[in-house]
C-alpha cells in the first residue's frame, strides 16, 4: 500500500514537473527567440552567441600577472614595444612632399558622387579609429560631408600625402588562445583605423592598383580577392592531391608559415616594384604613387 501511493505520487509530480518545464520552455521561446524571427541577421546572431557563451571577452590580467607582476599599465607597455620592435629595423619611407601642380590622370580623380555612395554604406557597428568620428556621423551626414572629405582626397593624392591622423591607428592586442601565456607568440594586433581612410580612401586606391594588375595575378591567387577565400583555396588543393593519387602518384607538402609576415613588410620595397611594374606596363598608377 505506502509502494502504491510513493509510485502515484511519483508520476504526480513527475507530470507537474514536465508540464512546468514545458511552459517555461514556451515563454521562454516567445520572450527570447520568437522575436528574432523579424530582426536583423545582426541581431540574431548576437543572442544565439550569448545563448551558447561564446561573448565572452578575453581577460588579459592572467597575463598580466605572469609578465607583469599584476600591472596592466606594465603589461600594455611589454605588449606595445613587443608589437613595435617587429618592424624596427625598417627604415620609414622617406616621402617628398608634391606641389600643387602636379597633374594626375583623369581616371584618378575621385568624384563627389563616389564618395558619396561609399559614406553611405558604412557600417554604423564598427568603432572608430583614433580620430574618435562615430560612423553614424559619417553615415547621416553623408551629403554635407561628401564634397569636403572629396576635396581632401583629391588634394592627398596630388600632393601624395595624407594628413596624420588618418594614418594612425588604435591597435588592440587579441589574444590567439584562451588564456594568454606569452606576449609574443599568443598575442594578435588589430589595428583600427580611421573610417575615412580605411573604408574610403584605400578601398577607392586599392580597387584603382587591383584593376591595374589583375591581369597580370596568378590564377591560383585566392587570397584578397572578392569572391575567392581560403575554401576555395582548400578545393583547389585537394582536387590536386586527390587526382595526382588517384592517377598513381606520390604528393609532396611543405608548408611555409612567415612569422610576421604582414608586420614585417618593407614599404619602400613595395613602392619601388609598383613604379617599376607600373613604368613597365605603362600604367597611368605611377602618377598617383608616392616619389
Amino acid at each position: 500500500m505506502f509502494y502504491c501511493r510513493c509510485q502515484l505520487d511519483y508520476r504526480r509530480y513527475r507530470n507537474q514537473a514536465t508540464r512546468l518545464a514545458k511552459t517555461l520552455c514556451k515563454r521562454f521561446y516567445e520572450k527570447k527567440v520568437k522575436h528574432l524571427c523579424q530582426s536583423n541577421s545582426r541581431n540574431w546572431w548576437r543572442e544565439m552567441k550569448r545563448f551558447t557563451g561564446q561573448t565572452k571577452h578575453s581577460d588579459l590580467s592572467g597575463l598580466a600577472n605572469v609578465a607583469a607582476d599584476g600591472d596592466l599599465s606594465a603589461l600594455a607597455d611589454l605588449i606595445n614595444t613587443s608589437l613595435k620592435q617587429v618592424s624596427d629595423d625598417l627604415q620609414p619611407v622617406n616621402q617628398v612632399q608634391q606641389t600643387d601642380n602636379r597633374q594626375v590622370p583623369d581616371q584618378y580623380i575621385i568624384s563627389p558622387k563616389t564618395v558619396l555612395n561609399k559614406l553611405q554604406r558604412i557600417c554604423v557597428y564598427k568603432a572608430p579609429g583614433p580620430d574618435n568620428l562615430p560612423n553614424w556621423v559619417l553615415r547621416d551626414f553623408a551629403p554635407l560631408l561628401c564634397e569636403p572629405i572629396c576635396a581632401i582626397f583629391n588634394a592627398s593624392i596630388r600632393e601624395s600625402n595624407m594628413p596624420l591622423i588618418w594614418k594612425q591607428a588604435n591597435v588592440l592586442p587579441i589574444p590567439k588562445v584562451n588564456p594568454p601565456k606569452s606576449i609574443e607568440s599568443d598575442l594578435r594586433p588589430i589595428s583600427m583605423t580611421p573610417t575615412v581612410s580605411k573604408v574610403l580612401l584605400e578601398s577607392i586606391i586599392g580597387s584603382w592598383i587591383l584593376d591595374s594588375v589583375r591581369s597580370q595575378l596568378d590564377d591560383r591567387q585566392f587570397g584578397a580577392l572578392k569572391g575567392h577565400s581560403k575554401t576555395h583555396a582548400l578545393i583547389s588543393i585537394l582536387h590536386h592531391w586527390h587526382k595526382a593519387l588517384d592517377e598513381g602518384q606520390s604528393v609532396r607538402i611543405l608548408f611555409v608559415d612567415y612569422a610576421k609576415a604582414f608586420d614585417h613588410v618593407d614599404h619602400s620595397v613595395i613602392l619601388q616594384k609598383m613604379r617599376t611594374w607600373c613604368s613597365r606596363y605603362h600604367c597611368a598608377m605611377v602618377d598617383v604613387l608616392p616619389v
